[in-house]
């Protein structure tokens, strides 16, 4: 692995024009020509002739008229080059704004007659491709828009109707994913995600924990589709993954233990909390069903004080919440079996030591004779070693977690999607650490 440079410190970026004088002297300055302008506008092989203002509506329009700077184009079966030209119509093409103003190309495109084949052949430019109504810059400045904000409002910024939008940015989408270098994943992280809610529609979010991003997203939760995943991977990089963090479903673990023998499975601590947290809330909710109006009171307004961390609670939180637990010795009970289980987490970092306390904290909660905490202890045991894991080096989902919050934020975005592969593509272009895609000519 090559060793990195070592930097004398941090590289400042200048933001204030003023400052950006005293740079001068290291710049590479050259004269203005009459080449100048199409290369500042990005169209190579294009002369810049004339120019004109238009006013549409609201919306101020720049148009470019152009010429070709040679008279001659390459064959794209032969290699030959030609000068023949079959014949030549006018062409308008969408470029990236300039001074705020929608930007139109204006050129004639020509076809060519080959000397060699005998065939016509149109003319290929590097600025445009094939078919396309706008400029590459001008389409991946449209992506990238679309990476951020939902595609409706790119259309309204843009001027451009909104299923234009959405076919720049499943073309790109796709490119940027089909020109990615997979890398091997070393920490997995397994998750699933609503993707409507009160719908029952679920997708599984495969995730890198190591790098913070998403490596795929599959159309439904189920051992199946977690399983074909690994099936499509190479064996080498199915001997890569060595941790995979997961919540606590049997069927993920059986197909992990099945297609991944040397990974150590995780069972992921938030959703280990998470059940803790759902004893709790039953809890609460049998004392509530069984209190008096005056114990009701007392019950009501603490299902989020109960699960938050207590030394982050506001004073009149924490008062709320001491004159519940006063008040009904079974919540006091579980709230502090709760507290001593994050402690353990949050503190221990050895796994032979977390494992005493933990066999002790399970013997409490049993003693307890509270069933929702016995039912607990009992989905703890199943995954006892599962768990544990989690104490040799700390891997959790919070990553995933992160991420799902993340993704959520895309679907409310877009209010929702109908077909998944849309949804998949703006997940994996907005979290999938994707190059930056590149034309193909």
């Amino acid at each position: 692995m090559d060793t990195p440079l070592l930097l004398s410190g941090p590289v400042r970026v200048i933001r204030d024009a003023a400052r950006a004088v005293k740079r001068t002297a290291g710049l590479m300055i050259e004269r203005v020509t009459a080449g100048t302008l199409s290369t500042l506008l990005g169209l190579p092989g294009m002369v810049v002739t004339e120019y004109a203002f238009e006013k549409q509506g609201e919306r101020d329009m720049l148009h470019i008229f152009c010429q070709h700077e040679h008279a001659v184009a390459i064959c794209p079966r032969c290699g030959q080059a030609s000068t023949t030209v079959h014949e030549s119509e006018e062409r308008c093409i969408r470029h990236l704004d300039i001074w705020g103003k929608a930007t139109l190309v204006h050129f004639p495109a020509r076809r060519f007659e080959c000397g060699q084949c005998q065939k016509p052949f149109t003319e290929e430019l590097s600025w445009i491709e094939s078919k396309r109504r706008e400029s590459s810059a001008y389409e991946v400045h449209v992506y990238e828009q679309c990476q951020h904000t939902d595609q409706a409002a790119v259309a309204e910024r843009e001027g451009l109707h909104a299923e234009t939008v959405k076919t720049i940015f499943q073309r790109w989408a796709k490119r940027a994913e089909k020109q990615h270098h997979r890398t091997r994943v070393r920490s997995l992280g397994v998750d699933e995600i609503s993707l409507r809610k009160g719908h029952q529609q679920f997708a599984l979010v495969l995730s890198d924990l190591e790098r913070h991003c998403v490596i795929a997203v599959l159309p439904e939760r189920s051992q199946e589709a977690f399983q074909a995943w690994l099936e499509g991977l190479t064996e080498a990089e199915r001997k890569a993954i060595r941790v995979v963090a997961m919540d606590m479903w049997g069927p993920y673990r059986g197909v992990v233990k099945a297609k991944l023998p040397q990974a150590e499975i995780v069972a992921d601590r938030f959703h280990v909390m998470k059940q803790l947290n759902d004893a709790i809330a039953k809890i609460r909710r049998s004392l509530q069903a069984q209190a008096d109006k005056a114990s009701y009171e007392l019950l009501k307004g603490i299902r989020w004080i109960l699960v938050r961390n207590r030394a982050g609670l506001k004073p009149e939180e924490e008062a709320k919440l001491q004159a519940a637990l006063d008040a009904f010795p079974d919540l006091r009970t579980a709230y502090l079996l709760k507290e001593g289980f994050c402690t353990l987490a949050n503190k221990i970092q050895d796994r032979q030591q977390a494992e005493r306390f933990l066999r002790a904290w399970v013997y409490e909660a049993q003693a307890s004779g509270l069933s929702q905490l016995v039912k607990f202890t009992q989905t703890l045991h199943n995954w006892w070693q599962e768990f544990l894991n989690y104490f040799n080096e700390g891997i959790t989902s919070g990553v995933v977690e992160g991420l799902n919050n993340a993704i959520r934020g895309t679907i409310r975005r877009a209010f929702g999607y109908h077909v998944f592969e849309n949804f998949r593509l703006h997940v994996m272009a907005e979290h999938g650490n994707l190059p930056a895609p590149s034309p193909q000519i």
